[in-house]
């Protein structure tokens, strides 16, 4: 394993300091919140369809 480290000095540098984890949380609440976005937008979208609906009957 430290071989596989020692290839990539930046990787190396990541797991060694203890880095990797905080770099894997950082990436994980950035797609949490995206997500979470992208589910609000829907939400949105489907009240204003289901409002454009009722309006045109």
């Amino acid at each position: 394993m430290n071989a596989l480290l020692l290839l990539n000095s930046l990787e190396g540098f990541f797991f060694g300091s203890g880095k990797a984890h905080v770099v894997t949380g950082v990436a994980l609440i950035i797609l949490a919140g995206i997500a979470v976005s992208l589910w609000r937008m829907d939400r949105r979208l489907s009240q204003l369809e289901k409002e454009s609906r009722s309006d045109k009957s």
